[in-house]
């Protein structure tokens, strides 16, 4: 199982934004759009290998904890504004007292970083980083749990809380990319990796 969790600084955490205006309007919820999209899809199917998680930390009611369950996600497409109606309705749907699955395979609640990190404490933690290992170099292991900030990186804090759970850092390169093109490549090498295993 492979995992990608992608913070959210300031997406909007109630419903009332325009899908037409979701890099303002929604406190950048584009950028998660597309980051569910990069992990997910395929050509002419659905990674049912994979789990998206976001946390949304924007005004008036963060934080809201969203999970995307590949294997059991029905009726998403892959443009950004369809995947965006669906996170809406996570939004909208936020249940303060339980952790309600809103959509199939899409599930909303209150979870904090450090609560979320505890509920998958058995995964192998990785943290996005220019700074960090090259990943060729890294053995990543087959319940990998990616970390990676939107627009801005995680706090001091976070990476701290992070790292006490073991989290490697790790780079695909100086150059800084888009999260949602970092999730695509991961995808892509570990499919590749995956492949030369198969083949010796």
């Amino acid at each position: 199982m492979r995992h990608f969790y992608v913070k959210s600084t300031k997406g909007k955490t109630c419903g009332d934004f325009n899908l037409n205006d979701t890099a303002g309007g929604a406190g950048r919820l584009d950028i998660i759009a597309r980051s569910v999209n990069s992990a997910f899809w395929l050509s002419h199917s659905l990674r049912t290998d994979v789990n998206f998680h976001t946390i949304l930390f924007g005004e008036p009611n963060p934080p809201i904890y969203i999970e995307i369950v590949g294997e059991k996600v029905r009726k998403v497409q892959p443009d950004e504004r369809n995947i965006t109606i669906f996170l809406k309705k996570a939004i909208e749907r936020f249940n303060e007292a339980r952790f309600t699955q809103t959509t199939p395979g899409i599930y909303s609640g209150r979870r904090t970083f450090n609560e979320m990190l505890e509920k998958h404490k058995d995964c192998d933690f990785y943290l996005l980083s220019e700074d960090g290992d090259d990943i060729s170099e890294v053995e990543i292991s087959d319940n990998a749990f990616f970390i990676l900030g939107d627009k801005e990186d995680l706090t001091p804090r976070e990476i701290e809380v992070v790292e006490g759970y073991g989290a490697k850092k790790i780079s695909i390169g100086k150059t800084p990319y888009l999260t949602s093109h970092c999730i695509g490549f991961l995808n892509v090498y570990l499919d590749m990796v995956s492949e030369k295993k198969s083949v010796y």
